[in-house]
């Protein structure tokens, strides 16, 4: 009967310490420390008030040239675009499996429009990123803020008028997966994480308001 009471007690602790943890940030308070700006030279904002995250991209660049030129991967340093992000450092261990569910409304799905996930984020020179516009999504690799690393592939919306979105980044401990609206749009593997860093993305005269994240360790 003892060695019964210690096995049960056993598989529970189990399932108790592998049982998933979540965090969810409903931004009425900077409690991750989001970098904010109110305005920014020539890039954009981004502002946490009345329990949303709001960044703007100013959108000089208004050549659809230089927004695809942004999606390709091509431009050599990350000072030659712009483009504006913000950013927290996530309550996620990245070297073991999570997920983190954003809650998301964007100005216009449009070429000139970029938005998307930065990620492994060490500073503003060092980093990942998922973005996307209406017709192709990318996935980009900064270091010492050069690219050293992209994909690039088209994309098919059902509903290019629909804003309200979530979005959602997988990892499983090998591969990266990228859902907007549980519609896996991108899957990346062999890409180490080392840093904690996550945050958004805009380029060209783009509006992101983020409502809600819901950050999960597996």
């Amino acid at each position: 009967m003892r060695k019964s009471l210690i096995a049960l007690s056993l598989v529970a602790t189990l399932s108790l310490t592998s049982k998933a943890q979540s965090f969810v940030d409903t931004f009425d308070a900077n409690s991750l420390g989001w970098t904010e700006c109110a305005f920014e030279s020539n890039k954009g904002s981004a502002v946490i008030d009345q329990g949303v995250m709001t960044i703007k991209s100013k959108g000089e660049n208004k050549a659809a040239g230089a927004i695809l030129t942004a999606m390709s991967g091509v431009a050599t340093k990350v000072g030659e675009n712009t483009f504006f992000e913000t950013h927290c450092y996530a309550p996620l261990d990245v070297k073991k499996p999570f997920e983190v569910i954003a809650k998301v409304k964007i100005d216009k799905l449009a070429s000139d429009r970029v938005c998307g996930f930065v990620f492994n984020y060490k500073d503003g020179g060092n980093f990942y990123c998922f973005n996307f516009n209406d017709e192709m999504v990318n996935f980009t690799r900064y270091v010492d803020n050069h690219v050293v690393g992209n994909i690039t592939q088209g994309v098919k919306w059902e509903n290019k008028k629909k804003l309200d979105q979530e979005w959602k980044l997988v990892y499983d401990g090998e591969v990266l997966s990228f859902y907007v609206d549980d519609m896996e749009i991108l899957k990346v593997r062999y890409m180490l994480l080392d840093y904690s860093g996550i945050g958004f993305y805009t380029f060209g005269k783009q509006t992101l308001v983020v409502e809600e994240m819901t950050f999960t360790q597996n």
